[in-house]
């Protein structure tokens, strides 16, 4: 039995390593004036010059959680992660999604799978409250088996609006927003420890939970601090905000029942499950602390105060520290 995500075949470090290998590669690909890069030290989204805004892109797929939406016959759900996956990045940024465009690789031509797949995708844009403006699908049988779905999602945003954690400070509050299940991360280790139990199963396929209107609505009305969204590497993903500051993590979110029976069917270390899984919090708000009480009621029944922002570095969490 597998116990690690490294084990089921995805090593996360050695996945850093090859996209710094890229990223080397392309660095000063760069225009001047509308197109020009913002750059951000951390982020979730890229960012260009557009006039006195900028242009957010982000781009994602739903990986191997696909197969196990196949097992469960429930490939409409990924269309909703698909969009989700990159419009939760968006706002991350503080930008307003405003398209999505989806590209379908497959093996053969499949009616009845593309049309799952496109009632997901209008779903998950809904949620977005984005246009779906657009699309590609390819026949790849040399290449493809079965199929594979990613998206890329625009978003606009002021600059002087850009979140991008300049604004942390000591004292500053964590607030956790509640996940749906996995998400679409961790799903090579998941489909190693499923035993075909039907009940969980359809809990590991529930959709990510699309953050974007309740999130748009506190950005209008409170300056936030920022926003991370809790994919893979979990909860590491909170110092990509500003790495110069500690996050303590002492009042989590209830983690799922789903992650429970995951960690014991595996045996996984606590400390794994938090590096690989959401835990249960799928998206971490920062704010002023004065902004709380109005920052909760913005955001609603799957809000909660998690933790602190301190002086130092690193997530600091009681479960695992």
């Amino acid at each position: 039995m597998v116990s690690t995500y490294s084990e089921a075949g995805v090593d996360i470090d050695a996945s850093e390593k090859a996209t710094e290998a890229l990223i080397a590669q392309i660095k000063g690909v760069n225009r001047k004036g509308d197109g020009e890069a913002i750059k951000l030290d951390n982020g979730f989204a890229g960012l260009v010059k557009l006039g006195d805004g900028a242009l957010a892109l982000c781009t994602d797929g739903v990986g191997s959680k696909l197969l196990l939406a196949e097992e469960m016959n429930s490939i409409h759900t990924v269309g909703i992660d698909c969009v989700a996956m990159n419009t939760n990045d968006l706002i991350c940024v503080g930008a307003e999604p405003l398209s999505f465009v989806d590209y379908v690789a497959l093996d053969k031509p499949d009616e009845e799978l593309m049309a799952k797949l496109g009632k997901g995708l209008a779903e998950g844009c809904k949620q977005s409250n984005c246009t779906l403006s657009g699309g590609e699908t390819a026949i790849l049988p040399e290449l493809v088996h079965g199929f594979d779905i990613a998206g890329t999602s625009v978003g606009y945003v002021k600059q002087d609006e850009i979140i991008d954690g300049t604004k942390i400070a000591e004292g500053d509050v964590l607030i956790g927003l509640k996940s749906s299940g996995p998400h679409s991360n961790g799903y090579t280790l998941i489909r190693k420890l499923f035993n075909g139990d039907k009940e969980i199963g359809k809990q590991l396929v529930e959709p990510t939970r699309i953050y974007v209107k309740e999130v748009m609505t506190l950005i209008k009305q409170v300056e936030v601090h920022g926003i991370a969204h809790i994919t893979g590497g979990g909860l590491d993903n909170i110092s990509r905000i500003n790495n110069e500051f500690q996050y303590v993590i002492d009042n989590p979110l209830p983690v799922p029942p789903v992650f429970n029976w995951l960690q014991k069917r595996g045996e996984i270390e606590t400390k794994e499950m938090y590096r690989t899984f959401n835990m249960g919090m799928g998206m971490i708000i920062i704010v002023d602390k004065n902004d709380t009480e109005k920052s909760l009621s913005l955001l609603g029944k799957y809000a909660q105060i998690i933790g602190s922002v301190k002086n130092g570095n690193g997530v600091i969490h009681t479960e695992i520290n």
